[in-house]
């Protein structure tokens, strides 16, 4: 398989039959310019759009109405970028196509009370109402539409002598689909559309043969191609993981998926020995905005903490319809291109050193409080799906709601035995109403109160002392028993309801603590009894993260220590080849703006202070990409230097 490039674009092109001269425009050279100016390696063009047109010559699909006739703008685009020694994946629709979907009704996803599915989109509107951003019908990759792609798919790999790889969009869409093709296709299995569980399962089984389809065409003809399935790089889906060539990670920060989300879903892509790469967009809010530019500090922030990360870059851009390129997009891509590409050689490739393994309970909510809460204390974590190897690991957090077979539960306490560390949070490591782990107190049940009171004890003492302070969501009921209270309960005199109720919101405390307690220790495990995580995300109290955080500081001592702001962001990383460790450190602080997360202000962070543990004899250390070196002290198994500045991002070599 071809290497994966390091500085994308991935050029939308979805363009309206109503707008005249498409592509008439496109210059060769313009199209290069525009290239060289990004600093790019690789750029991902046009076949087919969401509106259900094709943009080169096609006997399968339907050409654009009014691209000039014959006019090959796939490939002219494709051949403009080997040229000048820039890669070119082929871009094909998949779950959005307009065309498509007017055409063929019978293509078009279903759920279960036989209506047809779709995306912002109001069934009794009128042709003149204005339509909302993001409006599409969802199509099903399955039966005749399946081999409709396949026939693209075929034509393309036949018409171009190179194809460096195809990128297949909006493939998935649900969980499940009711329409006539997966209807028959479940019978046909012996499967039952009216059991939830059957129609998962054939939906999986559907689109992964669709998936595979596709990758026996490509590599039939150009067998070093690469191939991804846009929607499927998700962390809850890793049934659809091992078939791409690679893995892209689509977040557009500034308006959905936000800044935290690429640092945790890049460790889960490392476990697949696959390339991977990060997707932002230039835009200042989402797809398919012409004239939205981003600050071009901000383009060069996101694409720097992609690669301490270790994902290669990818920057959304859309060509306006004539064809001529945006020079104004392609100096702001360039701006972070030149930066990142500085940085190439302490970035790619690089091995995690996280000892932390995180995790996941399935709600999103949870997971992505505990990923904000380590990110913003400067804690590197590895997510752990069950049967992975814990020997990487000193130390294991369990957020909200885990749930654990037995198996895994074994390996856990195993695990602990050997002298592992485990925090346990919320309904984690509870099967049949007993605590799969031993942390010295018996589960009672689940939690009585719908909010109640933390009030933390002196080992995880908190920055506004000791006080009860309100916990959004109840604790679920424990009872000592040889274990150690780490913090008190307290209870409300009793729940909100329309007949008991106090004051605007919520209802007091009592003067006493409870019998149960909130947070308990035994040995290297500890357990707390509230959601911390979910309750963080969504009413982001700081006491919620403190809490979690010193409690897991009882039992584990992170890799390293960096005193920076919350939204600073630290990774470690180690390069055996070079025998020097990485640490990396940025600081971009977004703000909500509007509808938008926006970073305008990359404020420079002096004197920061940094201390490694580290077993190996320290020769330097070392700014990079300047390569000025600095003063540090090693002695009892630890590096302690400062970093003079941090400006968006800073690079320290760790020579061993």
């Amino acid at each position: 398989m071809r290497k994966m490039p390091s500085r994308q674009v991935h050029l939308d092109f979805h363009t309206s039959p109503s707008i005249p001269g498409v592509g008439s425009r496109f210059d060769k050279e313009q199209f290069q310019a525009a290239l060289r100016e990004g600093n790019l390696n690789s750029i991902t063009v046009f076949a087919k759009c969401h509106h259900g047109y094709c943009y080169y010559p096609t006997k399968y699909g339907t050409p654009h109405p009014t691209l000039p006739e014959g006019f090959d703008l796939t490939g002219a685009m494709v051949d403009a970028a080997h040229e000048i020694g820039v890669a070119a994946p082929i871009y094909i629709t998949g779950g959005w196509c307009a065309l498509d979907a007017e055409n063929h009704p019978e293509w078009h996803m279903y759920n279960k009370d036989g209506n047809p599915t779709n995306v912002n989109i109001e069934p009794d509107a009128k042709p003149d109402d204005p339509r909302p951003e993001c409006a599409w019908h969802n199509l099903c990759v399955t039966g005749a539409y399946a081999e409709h792609i396949y026939d693209i798919t075929r034509e393309i790999c036949d018409r171009y002598p190179v194809v460096d790889g195809l990128f297949y969009d909006i493939i998935f869409i649900d969980k499940e689909c009711y329409c006539p093709s997966c209807m028959k296709g479940m019978k046909e299995a012996g499967l039952d559309p009216d059991n939830p569980e059957d129609a998962r399962a054939y939906y999986i089984q559907a689109h992964r043969k669709f998936m595979l389809e596709c990758k026996r065409i490509l590599h039939e003809k150009h067998p070093k191609a690469t191939i991804f399935f846009n929607g499927g790089a998700d962390i809850y889906r890793p049934e659809y993981h091992d078939i791409p060539t690679h893995m892209e990670m689509e977040d557009l920060p500034t308006s959905w998926g936000g800044y935290n989300k690429m640092p945790p879903r890049a460790s889960f892509m490392d476990r697949y020995d696959k390339e991977y790469l990060g997707m932002t967009g230039k835009f200042h809010t989402t797809w398919g905005e012409f004239g939205g530019y981003k600050n071009p500090e901000a383009l060069k922030y996101e694409v720097l903490l992609m690669s301490m990360y270790g994902a290669k870059c990818s920057v959304g851009d859309q060509m306006p319809p004539e064809g001529i390129m945006d020079m104004e997009t392609y100096r702001i891509i360039g701006h972070a291109y030149r930066a990142l590409e500085k940085m190439e050689p302490w970035v790619y490739p690089a091995n995690s050193t996280a000892t932390l393994g995180v995790y996941l309970c399935g709600r999103a909510k949870a997971d992505e409080g505990l990923h904000i809460m380590l990110l913003e204390n400067k804690i590197d974590f590895e997510v752990v799906m069950p049967g992975d190897s814990l020997e990487p690991f000193k130390a294991l957090i369990l957020p909200d709601a885990v749930k654990l077979s037995e198996e895994e539960a074994a390996r856990i306490r195993a695990f602990v035995e050997k002298g592992g560390s485990v925090l346990l949070i919320g309904e984690s490591g509870i099967a049949d109403g007993k605590f799969q782990l031993d942390v010295g107190a018996e589960y009672v049940g689940a939690a009585p109160w719908t909010q109640d009171y933390f009030c933390a004890g002196e080992k995880i003492r908190l920055p506004y002392g000791n006080a009860p302070f309100l916990c959004y969501r109840g604790a679920q009921e424990i009872r000592l028993t040889d274990g150690e209270k780490l913090a008190d309960l307290y209870a409300p005199y009793f729940n909100r309801t329309y007949a008991t109720y106090c004051s605007h919101s919520n209802t007091p405390y009592r003067l006493e603590p409870a019998e149960n307690p909130a947070a308990v220790k035994k040995g290297n495990v500890i357990y707390l009894a509230h959601p911390m995580c979910e309750m963080y995300y969504v009413d982001g109290a700081q006491l919620f993260r403190e809490i979690v955080v010193n409690a897991l500081r009882l039992i584990y001592q992170p890799r390293y220590d960096v005193t920076m702001p919350s939204a600073g962001r630290t990774r470690l990383t180690f390069q055996p080849e070079e025998k020097r460790y990485v640490l990396h450190a940025a600081y971009g602080s977004p703000v909500s703006r509007g509808r938008t997360l926006v970073i305008e202000d990359l404020p420079p962070i002096h004197q920061v202070p940094v201390t490694v543990r580290l077993d190996e004899t320290v020769r330097s250390v070392t700014l990079v990409p300047q390569g000025e070196e600095i003063p540090f002290t090693q002695m009892d198994g630890s590096i302690s230097f400062t970093i003079p500045c941090v400006q968006c991002h800073q690079a320290v070599e760790i020579q061993v």
